[in-house]
């Protein structure tokens, strides 16, 4: 049986104004993630990828094409129901953390969950602790955010971003701001979630965090220009 696909953006445009200039941010993209994929998009700075990822993380809306997210046009839905599906089914991870420096760890996982009105107290909590152990933090769950290393912030904010049961996690150079062994580690991590099943995206420049990853797409200019999986022979596209 064929995997759900999760997302399906098709000739997805961004163009930003700036005064008379014209920067075309993404050109053309058609990009489809399966249930279960492990997908990174890689390039050079200022090609597209984090303005790829805040679209896809509904971020951000495009110029023109269509985003189909887990079967539904987002583009017909209303700002508050895209903070919703934004919610439920997006878990983000970003390169600076961006976890509340005064509120616990439990709390800073729990704070996403406190805006869906379908969990009760206790399952939010069933939901933080299940996290914490997933990312084995579960030891530092009153700890503060300053009170951790820099890895151990960013497992916290991978707990955060897992808890919610969300269909993906769209990671935002999640290995830029730590160490070779810190890096490691949460490459390590991010593996062992997607092997249980969890949807990974990644975007980076930082090799290390891709060695694992078996599918890779690459953006030049705000363009698709390949589409591989580790293996088998890239699909290139066009650059005209």
């Amino acid at each position: 049986m064929s995997k759900q696909e999760l997302i399906t953006i098709s000739a997805l445009k961004k163009v930003y104004l700036t005064e008379e200039v014209e920067t075309h941010a993404l050109d053309d993209i058609n990009l489809t993630i399966s249930s279960g994929e492990y997908v990174s998009i890689v390039g050079p700075s200022g090609c597209g990828k984090s303005t790829l990822l805040s679209v896809m993380g509904l971020l951000d809306q495009p110029s023109d094409g269509q985003y189909l997210l887990n079967g539904r046009d987002v583009s017909q839905l209303s700002r508050n129901e895209q903070a919703s599906v934004r919610n439920e089914m997006i878990g983000f991870v970003f390169q600076s953390f961006n976890l509340i420096s005064d509120l616990s760890v439990e709390a800073n996982i729990e704070l996403p969950l406190t805006y869906r009105k379908d969990l009760s107290k206790q399952q939010r909590a069933q939901m933080v602790k299940k996290a914490l152990e997933d990312v084995n933090m579960e030891h530092r769950a009153k700890h503060f955010p300053s009170q951790l290393s820099g890895g151990q912030q960013q497992r916290v904010a991978i707990a955060r971003a897992i808890a919610g049961n969300p269909k993906i996690i769209l990671a935002d150079e999640p290995t830029g701001n730590l160490d070779s062994k810190n890096a490691a580690a949460i490459v390590e991590l991010l593996d062992e979630l997607n092997k249980k099943g969890v949807t990974i995206c990644i975007v980076t420049h930082d090799p290390r965090s891709v060695e694992t990853v078996r599918r890779h797409v690459r953006l030049y200019d705000g363009k698709i220009i390949s589409d591989s999986v580790s293996g088998d022979t890239a699909v290139e596209a066009s650059v005209a």
